[in-house]
């Protein structure tokens, strides 16, 4: 008995440390949410938005966005921002990432 309940503890910890972090806030795992294609939305210090296009993957996405603002003489601190847009299961922004 205590053989089989040892044997299911050290499965149970096996799942949880198999657990992605990324799956607690998206229906997707942190490796797909990296990879992911993206539309890139950019946000002026007003909030209007400006559509900037297509990024592939998260780390783009945010590359986009930032040279963006760099060609508007835009520093962080002038209030801009910026959403990924996740393409995903038929729609053009299934999630929202940064």
């Amino acid at each position: 008995m205590k053989i089989k309940y040892l044997l299911y503890c050290v499965f149970a910890l096996y799942l949880v440390g198999c657990s992605d972090e990324c799956s607690s806030y998206s229906d997707f795992s942190c490796d797909e949410i990296e990879d992911a294609s993206y539309n890139v939305y950019f946000y002026f210090p007003n909030n209007k938005e400006y559509p900037l296009g297509m990024a592939n993957g998260l780390s783009q996405c945010g590359s986009v966005a930032y040279s963006y603002a760099a060609s508007k003489n835009l520093s962080r601190s002038d209030g801009w921002s910026y959403i990924c847009c996740m393409k995903a299961k038929g729609s053009e922004c299934y999630e929202k990432h940064r």
